[in-house]
């Protein structure tokens, strides 16, 4: 094997395990409890939307700026400051069953740099079986 080719698989080794730490890093879910004890380090924090709160998104003040509260796995609903330049309001947020963001808590606040969420099937099994049912004449 020549010299060059070493030096690239070396490199292509360590570049490949640069990737993986980073997403490694932040695979696992954690709730704000340990975001907001460690700030300005990031994380991947899971949970649901906080429909008693309010989501505000008004781009006449800011056009990047949407804020929504967030209940986490241990039932701690904090708010969440989503800042994107284009279209920093998530489609579907309110209609969402499950959201997973990840982003640092900066000066008290927990910011997300993603936000994923999980919207409901519009094949879920309960309908499928009433659908069903309904079909066949039972009750």
């Amino acid at each position: 094997m020549k010299t060059s080719q070493i030096i690239l698989v070396i490199v292509i080794a360590v570049v490949a395990g640069i990737i993986l730490s980073t997403y490694m890093d932040t695979s696992s879910s954690v709730a704000f409890s340990e975001a907001f004890a460690n700030p300005g380090k990031e994380y991947k924090v899971s949970g649901t939307l906080d429909k008693s709160r309010e989501v505000i998104y008004n781009p006449q003040i800011d056009a990047s700026l949407c804020t929504f509260y967030v209940i986490d796995s241990e039932g701690t609903s904090k708010k969440v400051y989503y800042r994107k330049s284009a279209d920093p309001k998530p489609m579907g947020l309110e209609q969402s069953e499950s959201i997973d963001m990840h982003g640092k808590v900066v000066d008290g606040e927990f910011h997300a740099s993603t936000v994923l969420m999980k919207c409901p099937s519009k094949y879920n099994e309960n309908k499928h079986f009433i659908e069903e049912t309904a079909s066949n004449g039972s009750n």
